[in-house]
Formats: structure tokens, C-alpha cells, sequence
């Protein structure tokens, strides 16, 4: 990793870090910015003139915002997500019927999905619902909404109520505690 940072930057400080915390002192005052050797760097030329082109369109890297005002259904839902294909990276929170008060931190990276309890929605400065970004190449724009809107409650259900809905199969894991995001 290190020589791979090296090869951007060759006179860089590297500065190792456990989760990304970094000390602000290591970074801030520093005084190590020179904007003359940084111009003499490869790509400074070409990035000023403005002929980059943007990661997100050599790669095809697109993003779409889910928003939905109704919790899902937690089978529907644990169902729907094996559907996505391609995604690089999606988070926001979400609202599952079957933990009414619960505001839900969703996060995912390649593979790995978690779903965990953030905060009671009545202390949220949120109204509850679904706001998820996802991230992806070539990401069909319609596709979250096409593989989660069936996920939502239905009419009939939205209507029965928080008392009903925490009686609805959740095949989803457990959650011990909330955590504050």
C-alpha cells in the first residue's frame, strides 16, 4: 500500500492510521503543502486544462437515491436483497415495519450488507422512511426501485398498523441494541 501511495505522490508523508483517525496535529499547521513541487507532479497540466476525465465516467460509476415513504415488509425485503447486482457501495437508513420505532443505519460495500438499528425515529430529526444511495457500475438507475418498492408494505398492510406489524415473519438478524450514528 505504501509504495502504491508513493507512486502518486514520491515525496508524500505517509501516516498510518487503525479506522482512520488521525492525530490533527500530524496534518493540520504541517506546513508541508509546496505549491511548486505539487504543479511539477504528473496530471497538474492536464487537470488544470480540464482534459481528466472524470472516474465516474471512464468507469461508468453512476448513483441513484431510493426514497420511500413506507417501512418494508421484513421478509419482502430480506428476499429483494439478493436481487442487486453490480453495486459497488449503497447506504442510508431505512424503516422496517417489523421494528416500528427503530430508524435502521444501512450500509453496504461490495459483498458485505448491514442493516443496524441507529436511533428511535421519535428522537430522528427524520420523518421514517427509506433514503438509500447506491453506487454502481454501470448501476441501472431504475433498478433499486424496482427491486424494493415491492418490498414496501401494501396499502392494506400500511393501514394495519405498528401493533400488526411487529407480528410479521422477520427473517432478518436480530438487533441487540441502538446505536447513535
Amino acid at each position: 500500500m505504501t509504495s502504491g501511495a508513493h507512486g502518486f505522490h514520491p515525496t508524500a508523508t505517509l501516516l498510518r492510521t487503525t479506522r482512520g483517525v488521525v492525530d490533527p496535529g500530524e496534518v493540520l499547521g504541517a506546513g508541508l503543502y509546496n505549491p511548486e513541487s505539487a504543479a511539477a507532479l504528473p496530471g497538474w497540466a492536464e487537470e488544470l486544462a480540464g482534459g481528466h476525465t472524470p472516474e465516474t465516467e471512464e468507469y461508468g460509476i453512476r448513483s441513484v437515491t431510493y426514497r420511500a415513504s413506507r417501512p418494508f415488509h421484513p421478509a419482502r425485503l430480506e428476499r429483494a436483497l439478493g436481487r442487486f447486482t453490480g453495486l459497488l457501495r449503497s447506504k442510508g437508513f431505512c424503516w422496517i415495519a417489523s421494528r416500528p420505532d427503530l430508524a435502521a443505519v444501512w450500509s453496504q460495500a461490495g459483498p458485505n450488507l448491514v442493516i443496524e438499528p441507529a436511533q428511535l425515529w421519535a428522537s430522528a430529526d427524520e420523518t421514517p422512511g427509506q433514503e438509500i444511495v447506491f453506487i454502481g457500475v454501470r448501476l441501472d438507475l431504475d433498478g433499486p426501485r424496482r427491486i424494493l418498492d415491492p418490498a414496501l408494505l401494501t396499502d392494506d398492510e400500511l393501514a394495519s398498523g405498528p401493533d400488526v406489524w411487529v407480528r410479521f415473519d422477520d427473517p432478518l438478524p436480530a438487533w441487540d441494541a441502538v446505536h447513535r450514528h
